[in-house]
This record gives C-alpha cells, structure tokens and sequence, in this order.
C-alpha cells in the first residue's frame, strides 16, 4: 500500500496476476517497459510513472476503459489487437505519447486530444452532443498513419487538425460534420462512411466556379455514401450540348472539391446546401437515337457529385441523374462505350434507370466497355447487349429487367454483384462472367453460350436450358422448387456446387457430371438415352434420381449418391473398387449393376429392380446375422440349427444374375430367380462372423458356378452356413465347403447345407474336398433316412478317412527310421594287410548309402502308402586303440543326409496326399570288437545321433502343410560270431547278434489351413532286432592276393513297441503291420584293394496287413 515499484535498466516485464489490491506507483526508468492486459494487473488505483521517452506501458489485448494515472514523457502503447476507451476523465498525462499499433483507441466525448500519436491503428472519435467539437492539440504532430474515424462530433479540417491527419486517414462516419477550412487540406486519405463533409464558400470567379477550401488526399473513398454540403451560386448555367448518353452521365464539372486517387463514382454520395437541403434544380429532357424523331427515354438533370471522369477527385457536376426508359425492340435506347473511354466514367452510365422501355449496348466488338453503377435501378424492359461488352459496377443495376439477351461476341460482366433478370438468352459465342457475383433468372431462358467465373446462378423459376458446357463456371447453382435447369452438357452449370430442390434435366447428356448436390426437394432426371457419370460429393443431396428407360446413371462410391432416392428405369450402375454401405432406396422397373472390384452392401429392404447383375466385385446383402445357433439339444427337437428371429432380414426384390467375375452373398434374401456363373456366398463363409442362413424366394439356376459354405465339421448337428431356395433349382453348381476348425466325425443323417423347397433338378458337385479332423465328407442329395427330399447334405462314412494322416505318419515314420544303422553297415571289411610289411591294418574313413521302397496301409485297411526313401551317411573314427593288441576299441563320428517322398492313396474316397521329408544328423559311435585278428567272437556297438527334418504334406485340393520335426535317436547292439567250418581258402562263420534301437524324432504339432489340430504319435518307439548273420571269410592270403569278397545271409526278427501314427482333432490314425516284421537280407563285402573297400547288400522287410520295405545299400571304406 502506497509502495513504488521500479522497473529499470531496460527491464522488460510483464504483470499476468491479479494486483487489483495494488494501490501504489510502477516507476520506469531506462528505456524499460512494462506489459499488462487488464487493469487488474496493475491495480485499479495504481499510477504509472513513465521516467523518458524510452519507457514504455504497454496495453497488450488490453479490453476496456484505461482509467489509470500515466504520467511522465514517455509511451503508452495500444496494441496486439487491443481496445481501449479513454474517457474525459483520463489521468493520461499530456507529455505521454500514444502509440495505436495494429488496435483500437476509443476516445469517449473528449474535446481536446493533445498527446503526441503514433502508429497504424483505429482511432475512434465519439461525443456524446454530435454538435459538439472535437479536435487535435498542438502536440499530436502528423506521424500517426492509421484511421481517425469521426462519429458524433463536429470537426474542422483545417490547423493542428489538418496536421494530425497528414499521414492519416480521415473517416466520416454516421453522426460527424467535418468543415473544410479555407485553402488546401493536405491529409493522407479521405472516406466517406455516412458522415457530412461541409464546403462553406464556393466562389464565382467572372464564371469560374471555385471552393476557398479543398482537400488534397492520397486517395478517396465514395462507396461507403454520406453526404456534401455547398453554398452554389444561384446564378449558374451549365451547357451539355454535343453530348453523348453516356457523357451526359457524366455531365458539367462546376466546382472541383477533392483531389486524389478515386474509388466510386461519387453519385453514392448526396449533394445538399449549406444548410442540408436538397438543391432541387431539376429539369426534363427528351433523349433520342442518332436519326429517330422520337425520344427512347426522359433524361432528367440535376447537381450532383462525381468523382470524376478519370477517377481522380471529388467534384460537384451538373449532368443526368436518371433516365426513363420509353421505347422497345428496335427503338430501344441504344448506348455506346468506346475503346478510349475504357476505365473512365464516360463509359459509365451511372444514372438511375427506370421505365418499361428496353436498354440497348452496341459498343464496338474492340474491347470497348460499357458500364452500370446505378444500384437503385428499376427498369422493367428488356437488356440487350448486341454487341461490345457490359460490365455491372453496383448490385440491382439491371434494375427488374424482364431479359438479358446477348449476341455472339459479347460480354457481361457481374464484376461481383448481385443482379435479378426475368430471363436469360445468350447466343452461341457470346460469354456471361459471374466473376463472383449473384445473378438470380426468375423466368429461365435459353444459354447457348459460355458461363465463366465464380459466384452465384440462382434459377428461382421456369426452364433454363444450357446447351453449352460450361468447364470455365466454377460457381454455385440454386435451382428453386419450380425451376428447371435443362441440360445437354454434363458440365452445362460447371463444377461448383448445385443446390437443388427443383429439377436438373439432363436430356441426351453423356459425360462426368463434377457438381457436388445439395438440396432435399429436388429431382435429378436422366432421360432420352442420358449417360451420366457421377463425380461430385453428393453428401449433402437427400432428393430423387428419376432414371428414365434407356438411360444409364452411374456411381462410384456411397457420396455420389448421398441420401437420395432413385426411381430406376434404365441402369444404374454401381461402379466401386472399394467398401460401399448402400443406404440408398432403389425403385423401379430398370436393372441395377455392380461393376468394380468392390463390395456393396445393402440392408433393410428398400433396393428393387426388374434385373440385378453382378459384374465384378461383390453384392453383400446384410452384414450380421439375424438369425441365432440353437444348441444340439434344440436343434434335434427343431430339425434345423438356423432358426429367424428377426424380421429385418435384407432383402434384395430383383432377379439376379451373377457374372463370371461376380459374388452374391451375405445374411440376406433375394425375392427373384438367381442365376449363378460366378460365386454366392454364404454367411459366414463371407464374413468370418456368424453362421447364418442366405435364401432365394425364387428358382435358382447354375451355371458353372460356386457356392462357398462354411460349417464346423462335425455330426449331423454340426453348425452350418445354409443355402434355402423356396422354389426350384437347375443346372450345374459347385460347392466349397470350408471347415472352420470342426474336429470330424461320423454323420448320420449328414449336415444340411441346402435347402430346396420345389423341384430339386440341379446338380451340386463338391469343389475341391471338405475334410475335419480325420474324415473325409461328401456332398450327397437326400438325408440318409429321406434320399427323395432333395436337400443336400454332407455325409461321412465309417471308411471315408481321408490320405493325409497317412502322410503325416509316413514323414514321421521315415524320419525316426532312415538314420538307424548297425555296425555292419558302416564297418565293411575292417582289416586289410600291408603287402610290403605283411601286417593286418584297419580303415577310419566310411560313407554309407541306402535307399529303400516301403509300402504300408493305415490300421483300417483304406489308406495306402507308399514311400521312397534314400540316406546318405559319413563317419570316421575319432580314436582307435587296443587293450591286449587282440581287441579293438573305436570312437568316431557321424553326419547323414536323407529324404522320403511318400504317396497316399484313400481307397475309398479316391483322394490322394503327398508327404516328403529333407533333414540331416549328427552322432557319435562307439565300437568293441573282442578278437579284431579274427572275426570270432562278441562286439559290442552303440552310437546316438540328433536329427532335424523340414516336412511338407500336400492333400489333393488342399493347402500344402509345412511343419518341423527333430529329436535323438540311440542304439545299442551286440553280437556274438564263431567259425563253423573252413576250407584252404575261406572259412566260414554264424554271429547270432540283436540291436535295441530308441526313437525320439517327434513332429512338432500343427494346425492345418483348415483348422485341423494335428500331432504324431509313437514317440519314444523301441525297435528290438534279433537274427543271426551267416558269411564266409577269404584266408589272408586270399586277401593279399588280390580282390577278397565275404558274401553273408542275415535273417532278423524285428519288433516296435509302438505303432507310429498321426492325431487329428483327436481321432488316431496309426501305421499298421509294423508290430512284427521279417527281415532277410543277401550281401557282400568286398576288400578291391590295400586302400578300398566296398560293400552292400539287399534287404527286404515283411509285416503283416500289407507292411513291405525293399532296401539296398552300398557302403565305401577308403585308406589314407
């Protein structure tokens, strides 16, 4: 309380809180400067001290009276669109300055404002007696470049007045009289905004009429209207002889008032007397065309003002100030621009125009341009422009005229006013330019020439017919409840927006129609063989589309249309590439078309036609289900699992024709015959949503076509899509049955998936196959217990297993089997001897390669398989050592590479599948041989191996599988051999032997395409193998002789304590006849050379229930 605040040293701040409570001083000193933007941010009762003239407050979007005490020489600042209000009893200090920059200043009833001003912004002047004074002080000096905009007060241009406004402009608004002072007022600009600009002493000099004040401005400004007073001489006597009309318009120049750069013509202003009067010095004048005897119109004369002939003042002049229009047709007045009187009102006819005569322009075809500035025109007669061009400088210039006609080559130009006429008639060649004005036609008309520009064409009664097209018109179109707009042109109303709540005709017209509709009333009519293609956002039309036979009315997307109605003789096609919710209600006699890649979609029942054709693309009728999933129980009791409990159903009222490359489908109803060359769809199968029913109310006919369901395979009360046809059903149709995760299972009756209610004499041929879990389903007509009903089911029977867990089990089979291997496969002739030492020598270095054929069948007999199989395999040892120099101890390594390629036959539904298997192994071995000098006595071998396998299973009809398997697989074997017998050269040998093998190779688990769940079984499999091995060994000296061959025998007993087999939702399909199997095998090793060795031999596998594998292998052995 009563405290200062100092702001200093070039300080900038601003003050944002709430200090109404604040009753002391802000101190500025230093070039600083303090912003604020309500007076409580000062404080009411606060002062501000401005120390020099660099300190600065600063009223930043400041609203509202300032009322605090500003004293010192330095600024106060108006600005960033602020509004101030200084009243009488401001506590501003004289020496402040007052800079207005881009704000306002409202002075309220002060008298004297005598601050320093600067700045560009308003300043508005109001007093509270109009007949009181207002004026500038001697300190206001002439920076301010703004407006000072006088209200109620009186003002006198001359002095420290004329001073302040030397940059300025001078505003005279409503309620101010502004004197002019003796001599030239120098100011920045002058407008006039309803305000009175009072010349007291107009002089005659010996016939030379002059003001002792004048203004001098920059620029002046007439079109806001208001009022000059004068003291004319009573004793005038201006002369217009040899004058034309358009120069009469203009008329004498008595007195020059203003000088300066003009906008208007000066006759918006009213000329009075010293004392506000009216100067009434009127006289009449008949007004003829060159040779005519008779007058085509009164001129009246009277003082008036004018800008002047070149626009480059403000005068007051004697000439015409209005003109009645008496004669028509050819005797109509006739008024004539010319090129070098273009852009000066010698051109301009700026009296008012009254009368029921015509108005004729007939400048020259060079440019020449006549104008009409009178905006209090009332003319009732016709306007015709037969030659040269017409510009309209004020709206109502063509007053009421009935016409405007113009001829070839002419030019009107609305120069943005608004204009009435009765009717419109242009002649080809000529052009009408709204150039963003209003031109309203209440009685139509014929355009037959060019509509350019923006703005407004308001139709608001009769036929207007647009021949021309009109691409350059880039305006807005109102067609009135009445009107008709008649085109043979698409662009005949260009491309701006057309609100219409009458009738846009398009007779005969082919082509794009741009125009976004408007409008709730209006018609939209196609008619005599039109062909229109919608372009324009339409969003906004709620009226009708009558599309007459023959005709054709074509949409892109749902804005085309908007919320119309369409009444459809001809065609309408709907032409989308993308997602269309058809909303719209279609009627009528005509065919509908989708065409596109797109769907349409439509809902309720408001779309009907005598023929709907489906092109491309799909029709969807209903996007949810209006129907619900009984449960089993229920559906057992209601013999349908589809049951309507909605009557909201879309429905389609039209024959259908669904093409090569069209799709129906959806919840929906077609009240119609369908003919079928391309798909229909059922419900779920489109949508991926519920499962519901699709009905005809008619006949169907295929064609070749598809019908695509989805159903959750199953039993009889399996969820479905369904197909009802009410009536009968010919031709040929295909049908896809998608099986949405159903795990299978034996059907009885069989799922219906097609109801026929009348002659069921068309054929339903299953696409492709239908499969769940791992049955294989059929589509077969009649229910087993009602073969005659004509519905069509699917159906499985106990022996319809479908090929692929076959597949499955023989890739899982092959890559459990296809590394086993046994000592002797990889060992072939271990030893040789060294023909330079004599000394017996083993090899480290193998290479193995088998390949096998096996057959097999599935455990119910139907599925058969046969598999080709080829390993190839590579191992060394690692280490070799001897505990006794007679036994042997070996440590290697191992890798292989192998694949199977299988094939399945289902005997009984006639499918095939493929299975293939590419993979690879590592491993170690380990070997014990007790008498390595001989081949007599035990061994002992065991070796372990990892594998990992890609593999594939591809069903006729299917989708190919693709899935992983991997895992160890270990053996352990022992033998045990003794000499039997001998010769010279050979001895010979029997090795009884088993061999346990653990197979842990597992398929990773995989859900087919169609939703089958599948997994193998048998892992962990033990395979035993028992037999004896008989063979004969060469002597060594047999062996060091030259080639040395040992043929063997082998005969095993083999057992797997699993079946290897394949899950599929559940149901096990397993590989039969492996349980216990023969196996003979005829062989021979073979020692070529010191550094060579190779042998192979024949094997052959039997089990039981068709079990069979023929193997061969051949295995190399080469010393380093």
């Amino acid at each position: 309380m009563g405290s200062t605040v100092d702001i200093i040293g070039g300080a900038d701040t601003a003050l944002t809180a709430n200090n109404s409570n604040f009753l002391g001083q802000y101190a500025l000193a230093g070039s600083s400067k303090l912003t604020v933007s309500s007076t409580n941010n000062l404080g009411a009762s606060s002062s501000v001290a401005l120390a020099g003239a660099g300190d600065t407050l600063s009223l930043s979007g400041f609203n509202g009276t300032f009322g605090n005490s500003v004293t010192g020489n330095g600024v106060l600042q108006v600005t960033d669109d602020a509004e101030v209000t200084l009243t009488s009893s401001n506590g501003v200090g004289s020496a402040v300055t007052i800079d207005i920059a881009d704000a306002t200043l409202n002075l309220d009833d002060i008298a004297l404002f005598n601050h320093a001003l600067t700045g560009n912004g308003l300043l508005n002047v109001a007093k509270n007696d109009a007949s009181t004074a207002f004026d500038f002080g001697t300190t206001v000096g002439g920076a301010f470049t703004g407006t000072v905009n006088l209200n109620n007060a009186t003002f006198d241009l001359s002095g420290n007045n004329t001073t302040a406004l030397a940059q300025a402009t001078l505003k005279l608004s409503s309620g101010n009289l502004t004197s002019v002072g003796n001599g030239v007022q120098n100011i920045g600009a002058l407008a006039m905004n309803g305000g009175t600009l009072l010349f007291n002493d107009i002089v005659d000099n010996s016939g030379i009429i002059t003001s002792d004040g004048t203004i001098a401005a920059n620029s002046i400004d007439t079109t806001g209207g208001g009022e000059v007073r004068v003291n004319l001489p009573n004793n005038l006597a201006p002369s217009l002889d040899g004058l034309s009309v358009m120069e009469l318009d203009e008329g004498e120049i008595i007195v020059t008032l203003a000088t300066g750069t003009a906008t208007g013509t000066g006759h918006e202003l009213m000329l009075t007397d010293e004392n506000g009067d009216p100067i009434n010095a009127i006289t009449y004048q008949g007004i003829h065309n060159a040779g005519s005897a008779s007058p085509a119109a009164t001129g009246s004369f009277n003082y008036g003002m004018t800008t002047g002939e070149g626009y480059d003042g403000l005068y007051v002049n004697y000439g015409l100030t209005a003109l009645e229009l008496l004669s028509s047709g050819s005797d109509a007045l006739v008024l004539t621009a010319t090129l070098a009187n273009n852009g000066t009102q010698s051109n301009d006819l700026s009296a008012q125009i009254t009368g029921s005569g015509d108005l004729a322009f007939a400048s020259a075809n060079d440019g020449s341009t006549a104008s009409l500035s009178n905006s209090t025109n009332s003319y009732t007669g016709t306007t015709w422009v037969s030659s040269g061009n017409l510009r309209l400088d004020a709206d109502s210039a063509l007053g009421q005229t009935s016409l405007l006609a113009m001829s070839t080559a002419t030019h009107v130009d609305l120069n943005g006013t608004q204009q009435v006429v009765g009717e419109l008639a242009t002649e080809g060649g000529s052009t009408l330019d709204l150039n963003d004005g209003k031109l309203t036609v209440t009685g139509g008309g014929q355009i037959d020439g060019a509509l350019t520009g923006g703005g407004e064409l308001v139709l608001s009664g009769g036929l207007l017919n647009v021949s021309y097209g009109n691409a350059g018109f880039t305006g807005s179109t109102d067609i009135a409840n009445g009107a008709v707009a008649h085109l043979s042109q698409a662009q005949g109303l260009g491309n701006g927006t057309i609100n219409n709540n009458g009738t846009l005709h398009l007779d005969n017209t082919i082509g794009t129609l741009f125009n976004a509709l408007t409008g709730s009333d209006g018609e939209v009519l196609l008619s005599n063989n039109a062909s229109v293609q919608l372009a324009g956002d339409n969003s906004g039309y709620s009226g009708l589309f009558t599309n007459q036979a023959g005709s054709i009315l074509i949409a892109n997307s749902a804005e085309h249309l908007g919320g119309s109605s369409i009444a459809n003789s001809g065609a309408l096609i709907l032409d989308t590439g993308s997602v269309w919710d058809l909303t719209n209600a279609i009627s009528g006699t005509g065919t509908l078309v989708k065409r596109g890649s797109g769907t349409v979609k439509i809902e309720g029942d408001t779309v009907s036609a005598d023929l709907t054709t489906i092109e491309e693309g799909l029709l969807q009728l209903g996007s949810s289900a209006v129907t619900h999933l009984l449960s089993v129980e229920e559906s057992l009791q209601e013999d349908a699992l589809l049951v309507s409990v909605a009557s909201n159903m879309a429905n389609l009222t039209s024959n259908v024709l669904i093409t090569a490359n069209g799709s129906l489908g959806g919840y929906g109803q077609v009240t119609g015959n369908v003919e079928n060359h391309g798909d229909l769809i059922m419900p779920n199968a489109l949508t991926g949503g519920d499962f519901g029913t699709f009905t005809i109310d008619g006949n169907y006919t295929g064609d070749e076509g598809m019908i695509t369901f989805n159903t959750i395979l199953a039993g009889d009360t399996s969820v479905t899509d369904r197909l009802v046809i009410t009536g009968n059903t010919a031709g040929q149709s295909y049908v896809t049955v998608n099986n949405i995760g159903g795990v299978g299972a034996r059907t009885f009756e069989g799922i219906k998936i097609i109801d026929v209610g009348g002659d069921s004499a068309g054929q339903f041929t299953l696409n492709g196959r239908a499969v769940g879990g791992a049955y294989e389903y059929f589509l077969y007509q009649g229910g087993a217990s009602t073969p005659d009903d004509g519905n069509w089911y699917l159906r499985t029977q106990a022996d319809d297993r479908r090929p692929e867990p076959a597949s499955y089990t023989a890739n899982l089979a092959a890559a459990n089997n296809m590394f086993v291997t046994s000592l002797a496969d990889r060992m072939g002739e271990t030893l040789y001897t060294d023909v330079f030492t004599g000394e017996q020598k083993t090899t480290s270095l193998w290479l193995r390669n088998e390949g096998s054929h096996n057959r097999s069948r599935d455990d119910s007999g139907e599925l058969q398989t046969q598999d080709n199989r080829y390993v190839m395999q590579l191992g060394g040892d690692v280490a070799q050592w001897s505990r006794n120099a007679q036994d042997l101890w070996r440590v290697g390594v191992m890798a292989g590479y192998a694949n199977s390629s299988s094939s399945t036959v289902a005997q009984v539904a006639g499918y095939r599948s493929t299975g293939s298997v590419n993979g690879y192994s590592v491993g170690i071995y380990g070997s014990w041989l007790a008498d390595n000098t001989d081949d007599t006595g035990v061994y002992v071998d065991s070796w372990v191996q990892y594998s990992w396998f890609d593999n594939r299973v591809s069903g006729q009809d299917l989708a190919t599988e693709k899935y992983d398997s991997k895992g160890f697989t270990a053996s352990v074997e022992g033998g045990y051999a003794f000499k039997v017998g001998e010769s010279v050269n050979q001895s010979y040998f029997i090795q009884p032997k088993a061999q346990m093998v653990w197979m842990g190779v597992k398929a990773d688990d995989h859900t087919e395409t169609n939703g089958t769940v599948i997994s193998g079984d048998g892992n962990g499999n033990i395979q035993t193998r028992l037999g004896a091995k008989a063979f004969i060994n060469p002597s060594d000296k047999a062996k060091a002789s030259g080639p040395a061959f040992k043929p063997f025998v082998e005969a095993n007993w083999i057992h797997n304590t699993k079946d290897f087999g394949t899950t599929l939702d559940g149901v096990t399909v397993k590989q039969a006849g492996t349980a216990n199997i023969a196996e003979l095998k005829l062989g021979v090793d073979g020692q070529i050379n010191n550094q060579l060795n190779l042998w192979g031999n024949i094997g052959q596998q039997v089990g039981n229930k068709g079990y069979s594998e023929t193997s061969v292998v051949l295995g190399v052995k080469y010393n380093f």
